[in-house]
């Protein structure tokens, strides 16, 4: 259909995850929407503070407009950095394209962690039809005092001498 001023209207139609696309030439485009991971967890917790497991585990859900949906695969990237993140970099570990249907306690295996280490991650994973979802959403988390020696305290107390009554 063309406005007055002579150019091309385009019409989207939207039903469940199946978007339409008709064009005045008459073409129909569709794109199914694959699953999506969210409510990303670390040792079933979000984005936490302190965590004193070397290997923490992440878990993820699995969100789908299409009944039935499942995860066939999954890639799991951790960076030291938000910006390493972003540009799909995981300087801490890359789990690489994983065949496995499990999002739920995937032990982190990458660079040993470190005392206070800030890591943030995301996970893509693909659906029964082996199409790749987008990324997640970012989560992180952070380590706590992983060593004795990292704990720097001192005893806190009345240092005075009691007296007897």
């Amino acid at each position: 259909m063309r406005t007055p001023a002579g150019s091309i209207v385009r019409l989207l139609l939207i039903s469940g995850p199946l978007v339409l696309v008709a064009s005045a030439s008459g073409t129909v485009a569709s794109s199914a929407a694959a699953a999506q991971p969210t409510c990303l967890n670390t040792e079933y917790l979000t984005d936490p503070l302190g965590l004193d497991v070397r290997r923490p585990r992440l878990s993820w859900k699995i969100k789908s407009n299409r009944r039935g949906e499942r995860q066939s695969a999954y890639q799991v990237l951790v960076a030291s950095s938000p910006d390493l993140l972003e540009s799909n970099q995981g300087d801490l570990w890359d789990s690489g394209k994983v065949s496995s249907g499990n999002s739920i306690s995937v032990v982190y295996e990458g660079s040993p962690l470190k005392t206070s280490q800030r890591c943030y991650w995301k996970v893509r994973i693909w659906d029964r039809a082996n199409r790749p979802s987008d990324w997640s959403k970012p989560a992180q988390w952070t380590m706590g005092l992983l060593r004795a020696g990292d704990w720097q305290a001192e005893w806190i107390g009345y240092d005075a001498e009691r007296v007897e009554e």
